[in-house]
């Protein structure tokens, strides 16, 4: 009898010694998570300030059915918030863009586009055509028509790979974000829009596709290129003056 009781004794303080390491692991393990997991702020994956800029390095396609390969050309932009108003706490962000053919030769100014930042969105005016760039709060079951604001036809713009890290060539980022803007493909065309954004950062890359593809009969479905566009626009220096 006094060895049986000798026996539980003994397993009901292995049984509690378990459970209190079983309990502190726990614990651990959530004062982990709490102290690895810092909140982010939607709003810095499109960082605005006055003297903020961003170089892209640019390279575009041009096919034409006249010609057997696409014209390639090459050039740096760079992008630049000159100025900031607001009204009605709503700002608006003036950025110049200018442009230069290799990192060897003098930028050119070419336009000036505005940002505007609301609570819930961020609006772009370039070329006289407002696109709706981004909505808050940034979430993967969240989509919107970036062309709320223009005549053209609707696109439903949605986000994926949120807070993943990401490289631009030679550059790594911490945390990202993918805006697909469209994606429309068929055996006759194929048109694509996808921008990455980094935390702190802001647009990354910008890759769009406007092609149409062979229709005739002895060629459809091949994939062969008649006329359109490859654009992509990659990020290669950032900062703020």
């Amino acid at each position: 009898m006094k060895t049986g009781t000798h026996i539980n004794n003994q397993l009901h303080r292995i049984t509690n010694f378990r459970n209190a390491v079983l309990l502190l692991i726990t614990i651990a393990a959530f004062s982990c998570d709490s102290k690895t997991t810092e909140p982010v702020d939607d709003y810095n994956y499109f960082p605005l300030e006055a003297g903020r800029y961003s170089v892209y390095q640019v390279r575009e396609e041009t096919y034409s059915t006249s010609q057997k390969d696409p014209v390639i050309k090459a050039w740096q932009e760079k992008d630049e918030v000159i100025r900031v108003e607001t009204s009605e706490g709503i700002s608006t962000y003036t950025f110049s863009r200018s442009t230069r053919n290799t990192a060897a030769d003098y930028w050119q100014k070419v336009k000036e586009f505005t940002v505007q930042k609301y609570p819930d969105k961020i609006l772009t005016n370039i070329d006289n055509r407002t696109y709706f760039s981004m909505a808050f709060p940034v979430d993967a079951n969240l989509e919107w028509n970036g062309n709320s604001y223009n005549d053209l036809d609707e696109e439903n713009y949605h986000y994926q790979n949120i807070s993943q890290p990401a490289s631009i060539d030679a550059q790594s980022f911490a945390k990202t974000l993918t805006i697909e803007e469209r994606r429309d493909t068929s055996i006759i065309n194929k048109y694509i829009g996808v921008k990455q954004y980094a935390l702190g950062v802001g647009l990354i890359s910008d890759d769009q596709t406007a092609l149409e593809l062979c229709q005739s009969e002895n060629c459809i479905g091949s994939g062969k290129i008649e006329s359109g566009m490859h654009k992509i626009r990659k990020i290669i220096e950032y900062g703020s003056k």
